[in-house]
């Protein structure tokens, strides 16, 4: 999914004179006061020429506005949180007229919240100049790279352009076009690739392994009988068996696992128009939503259908069958970039489908300092027969471990500092820790 591209008129511009007109201005002035006092007329014809030049200039501007359109590229066009982009500004002149040289600065969601200046060249009526097409000037090319720190969709843009009369006495500048979207996806932490069978239960746990070896020899056969179309003849099978077999019919079901994350405000020891940066809510928040990613991921790619939990109103795309594509992932992290905590309110995990809500297999979690009501919500989704594991951000309230603890749950103490991938493989350890207490 690309961010959308604007390509809209100038919206806002304004005229003003320069410093240099300020100057033509205050001398022009001052020589007529002295022409009067010490009476030479002479000093008024140069009075009245240092003040309607840049009076001229401003007209000139005025009636002259640039008529321009831009367009962003942004390559990659999805970027991951700390990764650079790149991102190509392409102008065209839709004017009748060429449009003089100019300056250019593009409004961006950082300090210093403006990216350039570049120079745009003089375009010809019509033309585009952009960094493939007459975009490399004297400052360089037209265009700039970011290195966004945080997941989130900025806005970028409008394009501020600034241009002078030729003499260069007054100002126009004008905001070309509208914003764009800037999709900065969450971290995706490779894990590890053995803790999904630990967790997956063993019938699952073979399922996946078929899955990721991609071998025709785990699918259901049976003898061949008149009538058979022989496309469905499974040469190594009956090879195997000294005569022919088919491959049957039926439909093969995936494994389903859940996750769930606590995405209300009231989870992570704060009110959401208070949360800053720096704030422990905070990164509290962006630890969970990284965890998020990487399980869900991981997870699809090994083979699972994936169906996401929200203590708040949803947010975040599920991941279907690994076999649709990769664009599901996509999908799925761009649906996190923008995910924000919910206000606290009556109704918990509203809007989660039927779907999601009555998938089986083994769940995950990721929560800090939930209430009350939402920890008995998420302990509810794990079944007696179910693998539940829950990432329990430590915020100094042993209570909601413990409740994980109590209703079966494995418990993986973590920090917003933790690496995702160690507290993954902390996962098999534990899991097989438990069954050698159950045994």
């Amino acid at each position: 999914m690309a961010p959308r591209e604007t390509s809209g008129r100038d919206r806002r511009s304004s005229t003003r004179p320069t410093v240099r007109g300020v100057g033509f201005l205050v001398v022009g002035v001052a020589s007529g006061v002295l022409a009067y006092v010490i009476g030479r007329s002479e000093l008024l014809y140069a009075a009245g020429l240092l003040v309607l030049l840049p009076l001229a200039g401003l007209l000139v501007v005025r009636l002259r506005p640039l008529r321009l359109t831009v367009s962003r590229t942004f390559s990659p066009t999805v970027v991951t949180a700390g990764a650079p982009t790149v991102i190509e500004l392409a102008v065209h002149n839709v004017s009748t007229f060429a449009s003089p040289a100019a300056t250019w600065t593009d409004r961006i969601p950082w300090a210093p919240h403006r990216a350039g200046p570049g120079v745009l060249p003089v375009m010809p009526a019509g033309a585009t100049v952009s960094a493939t097409r007459g975009g490399r000037t004297s400052s360089g090319r037209l265009g700039y790279s970011l290195r966004p720190s945080l997941r989130g969709v900025y806005d970028i843009g409008p394009l501020d352009v600034s241009y002078t009369d030729p003499f260069g006495l007054a100002a126009g500048h004008l905001a070309v076009g509208t914003s764009q979207s800037l999709y900065v996806i969450p971290v995706v932490v490779p894990l590890g690739e053995s803790v999904s069978l630990a967790v997956s239960g063993e019938g699952a746990a073979r399922l996946i392994q078929h899955l990721a070896v991609g071998n025709d020899d785990d699918l259901m056969t049976r003898e061949y009988r008149t009538g058979d179309a022989l496309r469905r003849v499974h040469w190594r099978a009956s090879a195997r068996h000294g005569e022919l077999m088919v491959r049957q019919e039926e439909q093969r079901s995936y494994p389903e696992a859940r996750l769930i994350i606590d995405t209300r405000s009231d989870g992570y020891g704060g009110v959401i128009s208070a949360f800053e940066f720096s704030d422990t809510g905070f990164t509290w928040f962006e630890w969970a939503v990284t965890m998020i990613a990487s399980v869900g991921v991981h997870l699809h790619r090994s083979g699972f259908l994936v169906q996401v939990l929200e203590t708040g109103h949803r947010q975040i795309a599920a991941l279907g069958d690994a076999n649709q594509g990769s664009g599901q992932d996509i999908e799925f992290l761009l649906s996190l970039a923008g995910t924000r905590l919910n206000e606290p309110g009556p109704v918990i995990g509203d809007g989660n489908d039927e779907r999601a809500l009555g998938a089986l297999g083994p769940v995950f979690a990721v929560v800090a300092d939930p209430s009350a009501e939402t920890l008995r919500w998420i302990t509810a989704h794990r079944r007696p027969y179910e693998t539940g594991v829950a990432f329990v951000i430590e915020s100094g309230n042993p209570a909601v471990a413990e409740t994980f603890r109590s209703a079966g749950w494995i418990c993986i103490p973590v920090t917003d500092r933790s690496d995702p991938a160690e507290a993954w493989a902390s996962v098999a350890r534990l899991a097989a820790q438990g069954l050698g207490d159950r045994r």
